[in-house]
């Protein structure tokens, strides 16, 4: 199963299991919107709430896009991709942004994994696979701890 991480999904990830994380983002995917979203809340948790440091901030991002150069960027640059997300977003009341991760998991056949409610509903509606962060880390610690087989 491949999982296509949003960017909420993606940074809670990497700080939950730090490098530990490379194991699932290898076999997973996001787009490129990610990149620029995780920036952009990094930037708001250092200046605006002041939850991190702006050297924090930064030894974050370096830590993020080690994560992201394991993962497959799914390019959605074509009218018809566009149509697509434009409708996905008609459709199911979300923002162009959070319909076009749900329009990639889609149309590659991949679960979604994101945290937000609203687009957990939408892929829902859509027939699209959802998990969280969290499930996918309970998954990978009781697999862990089962025995191997002789």
């Amino acid at each position: 199963m491949t999982y296509l991480f949003d960017a909420s999904s993606l940074l809670l990830l990497i700080k939950q299991q730090g490098p530990y994380a490379a194991e699932t983002l290898r076999n997973s995917a996001t787009i490129p919107l990610a990149y620029y979203e995780i920036g952009n809340t990094l930037r708001t948790s250092a200046t605006i709430h002041k939850h991190i440091t702006p050297e924090e901030a930064k030894r974050t991002l370096k830590n993020i896009h080690q994560g992201l150069a394991l993962m497959e960027k799914i390019i959605q640059n074509t009218h018809q991709e566009s149509r697509l997300i434009l409708h996905n977003s008609l459709e199911h009341n979300i923002t162009y942004y959070d319909s076009a991760y749900l329009t990639a998991a889609q149309t590659n056949n991949h679960t979604l994994v994101t945290e937000d409610r609203q687009l957990t509903k939408a892929a829902q509606k859509a027939n699209t696979p959802t998990t969280q962060t969290d499930d996918l880390t309970k998954t990978k610690s009781v697999n862990s701890l089962k025995k191997p087989t002789d």
